[in-house]
Order: structure tokens, then sequence, then C-alpha cells
């Protein structure tokens, strides 16, 4: 163990995310885990999907920190999700033929996750992956363009069929030119009815997204999953 999570343990009860083992964030194992995760190639049989990149796998060592940052406001864990999106968004871009600059598109947050949170996680997730590629020099803006058009009911523990009901109508897009190609980012793809709700309003205004881009997946019977590149 390391003496400065030896220490984290013993002052603060510090605990990593991943393992539970004592550390100061994320310990060294977990994060080579997660760094080493090839980005995958995620479809799902709902009409309007987009062509979706996955981080990782929703499992694990992947989900525990995701819950961490979700649910305990562990945001010292923030920048690697972030780091992870950004690897996502760029198999996206170069599996395709982009027009720069890149817009990404933030799934919006419903207002009562934000104040329990105290941060909109899928904003924030998208502006640490946006400045992750503006360092590899992809000129890449962050877009609020999507916002929502009613509050939709908490996803968790709805099946397929009623998460669809429950994202249907959910969303608008703001009018404003988005310029270049267009990714929606979010967390965590499950059914896939919140990407394709999100995208089909983008499309109702005129508005095409290249595809989108999330930290994880969930693997479900008869998903394809394959590496993107």
């Amino acid at each position: 163990m390391r003496l400065v999570d030896a220490a984290a343990d013993l002052v603060l009860g510090a605990r990593c995310a991943g393992c539970d083992v004592p550390a100061f964030g994320l310990c060294g194992a977990c994060t080579a885990t997660l760094r080493g995760f090839a980005p995958v190639t995620v479809s799902r049989p709902v009409a309007g999907f987009p062509g979706t990149v996955a981080a990782g796998p929703y499992h694990a060592e992947l989900r525990r920190v995701v819950l961490a940052v979700k649910e305990r406001q562990a945001l010292i864990l923030l920048p690697l999700l972030s780091r992870l999106l950004a690897r996502a968004i760029a198999e996206l871009l170069l599996r395709s033929e982009p027009r720069l600059p890149v817009t990404l598109v933030p799934v919006p947050s419903v207002r009562a996750r934000v104040i329990e949170r105290g941060i909109d996680l899928t904003a924030a997730l998208a502006a640490g992956a946006g400045r992750q590629l503006r360092r590899c020099g992809v000129p890449v803006t962050v877009a609020r363009a999507v916002r929502l058009a009613r509050e939709p009911d908490d996803q968790a523990g709805l099946g397929r069929r009623e998460r669809l009901v429950n994202t249907q109508g959910a969303y608008r897009c703001v009018p404003r030119l988005l310029t270049g190609s267009v990714v929606v980012v979010d967390d965590v793809v499950t059914t896939g009815a919140t990407l394709a709700a999100v995208t089909t309003a983008l499309r109702t205004a005129g508005c095409s997204p290249l595809g989108a881009a999330t930290v994880a997946q969930t693997q479900r019977r008869g998903d394809r999953m394959v590496p993107a590149s």
C-alpha cells in the first residue's frame, strides 16, 4: 500500500471507489483497468437510435466509479470519466469523416438531479471531454442545444418499453446554429431510449448528429458490442 493511501485510510477513511481498498481517489489497479478499456460500438433496437460508441462496460470497477460520482459526489473522479468519454468521442470521429468543428451536445439533466448532486453531470463530462480533445488539437465546443420539454420520471428501475414512453417528447432543440459535426454525449446508455429521443429532437430541428458517445454501456442479451476501431 502506498504511504499516501495508508494515511488517507487512517485519517479520512478514504477508500477506492472501484474496489474499496484504502486509497485516496482511485487505486492504481482500478485506474489501470479503466484506462485499458477499448471503446466499443453499441447498437440498440430502438427507432432513432444513433450510431454510438461507449468507452467501457457499465460493470464492476467502471460501474462503481460512475455511481460514486453520481450518488456520492466523488467529483475527484470526474476527470477520469471525462477522459474515457473523450476517448469514445475520438473513436466515433476516427470511424467517420467529421466536419469541423465538433460540437458536443450533452443530454440535459433533470433539475432535481442537478440540485441533488450539486452539478450537471452530463454537462460537466462534456466540458471535460472537450478540454481533453482540444489538447489533442481537435476543435471542440459544447452547446446545450437540447433542453427538457417536460420533466421525465427517473429511468432507474424502468423496463425498455417504460423508458421509451418516459422519454417520448421529453426533449426539444433550442433554436441555434450548430456548426460542424454534432455528437450527443451521455454518461451511460442502457436501453437507448434517451439517446434516441435527444437525437430525434435534434433531427426535428434540422440537425442530423454524427452520432453519440457515452462513458459506459450496459450489456444486454442480443446487444452488438464490437471494438469501434
